[in-house]
Formats: structure tokens, C-alpha cells, sequence
């Protein structure tokens, strides 16, 4: 009966004055709704690491050609060199901590078909790259170790490239030339976007790694080589072996330096995790200032609140309302003036994550702890904040009280 009793004249009391309620109100809703969007930003931003993660694999290494040395009298001279071969990716893949290798050579050309044409990224490579990216065809199949045993003229396509040679029909069957040499395409990979390397599969063409050397790119040497090693966690072991059975094969003296390069992605995935959190602690932090200084202006309204009500609570504590009572009051107005913020905050927390969601391409998702959280932190503001106007009132001595009134 108290607690109903006091929050009936807390409510009154806060009625009585609604432009400094409102003014409160909004100051706490405003951290609540910082708090909610950076935090929906900061998950989607963690599920987005988190999904690329699990597209790429952790335990990806990649073997790329690495740049030719430029000297003084040789200025004029650039690119990649071409000692990374078929044999090495046959070697590496015999190791004991290599789990899958998949050989590539990658080169951008205009692809045909009927009387459309596009520039893809034309990417020859073994049926284990599937497996070691993680493809799967939404329409048809991948080609098989047989396909690439014969050579065969077979193309796998991404989803951008099937849906601008082949707007609104199934391509699998159709044919694809490239460099005039006709292609059969067998299947369609399931859309991805761009990932955390920076690789774009939806712009690509997948041939037989024999069928792009000796038919369309006539070259005998491969851009890089993608390796997954048998422990996930400890990747290095992998790309030790594999820097040692490369340089013997290249015939490299111990003074000269590397002629490829060795990407570890789980490196890059880290850093790329540790950013992301480091952001949302970071935009957490700001959100929970806004947080306190809401809490403050809760505050400053319940001690201005407390020296303009002296004569209501001398009044009450003459006629016999104990110091907890009016104590009770005082703390119930700032909880009331809390969670009406908070409940303000939602709102509108939810309307910056929806404009969020509709105007840029940052992911969101729905913060449940965030909610959890912002409703406690405002309970505790509101509790805090408000217990030492609500103590102030409760120790004002009735005949002080009354003589101010």
C-alpha cells in the first residue's frame, strides 16, 4: 500500500512540473538509444567477422608468387615471378601437416556469351578450392578431378557474372567463350559478396587449372596456391614446411630471400576481430557516458525538485510520515523518471537501428544484451542518481521544512 501510495504522488508530483520530467526523460532515452544502436552495429559487425571467418577457415594459407627484385640498372622491370608451378603445388599438397592445396592462375578477361559480354576475373583451379573457400553451386555443379584430368572446356560461374551474361534464365547448359574458346557451364555459385581478403567469387569464372594453363592462358606457371593445414589452431607448422620444401625446390641459396609470399589469413582474421571489438568497446564507452549523464540530469532534477517540494515534506513528516517514507517517494520519482527514459530510449534506439539498416550496408543485428543492459543501467542510474536528493529529503527536520514553506 506504501509503495502504491508513494508512487501515486510521485506521479502527481512529476506531472506537476512535465517540461523538467520531459527534459530528464529524454536526457536518459538519449544514452539508452546511443547504447542500443552501437551496440546493434557492434554485433552485426562481429557476426559479419564471424561469418567471413567461417567462409575462408581459419587455417587458410596463401602461396602467391612473390614480386620480381628490382635493381638500379633493371628499373623498368616489374611483375611476379614464375617459379611457383604445378610441381610444387603436387609437392606441397604430399605434406604431412597439409590437410588440401588447390593450384591457381588468375588473369581478367572479357568473357562472351550469345551477344553479351563482361570482364570477370577468369580463375583456373582444382576441384579442392571449393571445398577450401567454401563455394557451393546454387544451380548445377562444380567440376570434379575427372574434368580436370581431361582438360576439360567446363565453367563454373559466379553469381554476378551468370546474372549479367544470363539475365533472368538458368545458365547451366549454355555456352561461355573465353578468348574464343567455348565453355560449357555447369554450374552457378551461390552469391557472397566481398569478404575480409578482399576476395570477390561473384565476379569470377572457375575453370580446370589444365584447361586455363593450356588453353586460354597458355602459360606453364601458377599465380598462388591455396593450403589448408591438418591442425586448424596452429597453422604455422603448415607454412614452416611449406617455406622449406618451396625454397629447396626453387633451388634458393640460404642468403637470398624468399620468391613467394605466404598469407596467413587466421592472422588476418584476428586483427581484423580485434578491431571490430576494439571499435565496440569503443563506441560502448561513449554510449555508457550518455548513459551518465542522463543519470546526472535525473539528479539535478530530483534537487531542484527536493528544495522547491521543502513545505510538502515538512508537511508530511508533521502529520506523520516517517523519513523513509519520503524517502521512498523521492526515489520512486527517480525511477519512474529512469525507466520512462528507457522505455523512450527503445524507441528510439529502434528507429536509429532501422535508418541504420536502410541506408547503409554496415550490418545490424538486434543487441538482446544490449537491451538487457540498458535496462539495468537505467534502473541503477535512476536509483543511484536519485538517493541522495531522495536521502536530502528524508532528513530535512519537519519544523525547518514547514518554516521554509
Amino acid at each position: 500500500m506504501r509503495l502504491r501510495r508513494g508512487l501515486v504522488l510521485s506521479l502527481r508530483a512529476l506531472l506537476a512540473h512535465r517540461g523538467r520530467a520531459l527534459l530528464a526523460v529524454v536526457s536518459v532515452a538519449i544514452g539508452v538509444a546511443a547504447v542500443l544502436v552501437t551496440s546493434a552495429t557492434g554485433e552485426g559487425a562481429r557476426a559479419e567477422v564471424l561469418r567471413e571467418i567461417s567462409a575462408l577457415g581459419t587455417n587458410l594459407l596463401v602461396i602467391r608468387s612473390g614480386q620480381v627484385e628490382r635493381s638500379a640498372a633493371r628499373k623498368q622491370i616489374r611483375g611476379r615471378v614464375t617459379s611457383l608451378r604445378l610441381g610444387d603445388w603436387r609437392a606441397i599438397r604430399t605434406l604431412a601437416t597439409v590437410r588440401e592445396a588447390a593450384p591457381c592462375v588468375d588473369q581478367r578477361l572479357r568473357v562472351k556469351a550469345g551477344r553479351g559480354s563482361a570482364s570477370a576475373l577468369v580463375f583456373g583451379t582444382s576441384s579442392s578450392f571449393f571445398t577450401l573457400r567454401g563455394l557451393k553451386p546454387e544451380l548445377g555443379r562444380v567440376f570434379d578431378p575427372l574434368d580436370d584430368a581431361a582438360a576439360a572446356r567446363v565453367a563454373v560461374l559466379g553469381a554476378r557474372v551468370a546474372a549479367t551474361l544470363f539475365p533472368g534464365q538458368n545458365p547451366v547448359g549454355e555456352t561461355l567463350r573465353v578468348r574464343g574458346v567455348p565453355f560449357e557451364v555447369i554450374g552457378v555459385l551461390v552469391a557472397r559478396g566481398v569478404l575480409v581478403d578482399g576476395a570477390d567469387e561473384d565476379g569470377n569464372v572457375f575453370i580446370p587449372i589444365r584447361t586455363a594453363l593450356r588453353r586460354v592462358l597458355g602459360s606453364a606457371w601458377l599465380s598462388s596456391v591455396f593450403v589448408s593445414s591438418v591442425d586448424a589452431d596452429h597453422p604455422e607448422g603448415a607454412e614452416f614446411q611449406i617455406r622449406s620444401l618451396l625454397r629447396d625446390r626453387h633451388r634458393l641459396a640460404r642468403e637470398k630471400a624468399d620468391d613467394f609470399d605466404i598469407q596467413n589469413q587466421a592472422k588476418l582474421l584476428s586483427m581484423r576481430r580485434a578491431l571490430a571489438d576494439s571499435l565496440t568497446l569503443l563506441a560502448g564507452g561513449l554510449a555508457g557516458v550518455s548513459l551518465l549523464v542522463g543519470g546526472t540530469g535525473v539528479m539535478a532534477l530530483m534537487l531542484l525538485s527536493v528544495k522547491e517540494r521543502t513545505a510538502e515534506i515538512g508537511l508530511r513528516l508533521a502529520v506523520g510520515a516517517r523519513p523513509r517514507d519520503v524517502f521512498l517517494q523521492f526515489l520512486v520519482e527517480a525511477a519512474v523518471l529512469a525507466l520512462g527514459g528507457w522505455l523512450l530510449g527503445v524507441a528510439l534506439g529502434a528507429v536509429g537501428v532501422g535508418v541504420a539498416a536502410l541506408t547503409t550496408d554496415w550490418p545490424v543485428a538486434v543487441p538482446e544484451a544490449g537491451l538487457l543492459a540498458t535496462l539495468v543501467a537505467s534502473g541503477l542510474s535512476g536509483v543511484g542518481f536519485g538517493a541522495l536528493p531522495a536521502r536530502r529529503a528524508a532528513r530535512l527536520p519537519p519544523i525547518r521544512a514547514l518554516g521554509a514553506g
